[in-house]
């Protein structure tokens, strides 16, 4: 049996049942992962209680929200682009979407350098743990957005298979929605 033949930078086609295995691994990741986040705030709580040194209005905490939460937009619409048929401005969606995360994980660490409170304190070694680990994944889904992006720009994805663009999208989407909860539990509660 010969496999139909696909011009050089495209992915090949997924078959139904393909798809939906990658759909299913995407969300065992992600569930697998929400129960990492789960477990780092309630360790928060355990550590250091309900003493809190930030305010709701940490001018930083505010702006990586804000970034990430901007950074749905393009990737959102990247994903509709590619759905479309529309490559070229799919990558330029998440080419912006990939400058966003560096610009959070920028504004992450600018925080580690001028935290007010002690970084030994038990509540200030779960925040840097917890802003850490989450900026691993910022990281990780900026570099798959951006080498999406790439590889969007090449005609790799069609309208009829762009899984990697949904993987991506998807766990970008994952992703704010971990700093949303991490924002709450470290400056909110």
């Amino acid at each position: 049996m010969t496999s139909p033949a696909v011009t050089a930078g495209t992915v090949q086609p997924l078959s139904d049942n393909a798809r939906r295995m990658y759909r299913g691994a995407i969300w065992l990741v992600i569930i697998a992962e929400a129960m990492i986040f789960v477990t780092l705030f309630s360790t928060r709580f355990l550590l250091a209680g309900m003493d809190r040194p930030v305010e709701p209005t940490d001018p930083l905490g505010l702006t990586v929200t804000a970034t990430l939460v901007v950074s749905l937009i393009p990737t959102w619409m990247g994903l509709r682009n590619i759905a479309g048929g529309d490559s070229s401005v799919m990558s330029r969606n998440l080419a912006i979407s990939a400058l966003l995360s560096a610009a959070a994980l920028v504004v992450i660490v600018y925080d580690w350098t001028t935290l007010s409170f002690p970084p030994g304190s038990p509540f200030g070694e779960n925040y840097i743990v917890s802003t850490g680990y989450h900026a691993a994944h910022i990281a990780i889904g900026g570099i798959w957005l951006a080498a999406a992006a790439v590889a969007g720009r090449r005609g790799a994805y069609t309208k009829d298979n762009h899984w990697v663009v949904e993987g991506g999208v998807r766990f970008w989407m994952f992703v704010v929605a971990m700093w949303i909860a991490l924002y709450v539990v470290f400056f909110v509660l």
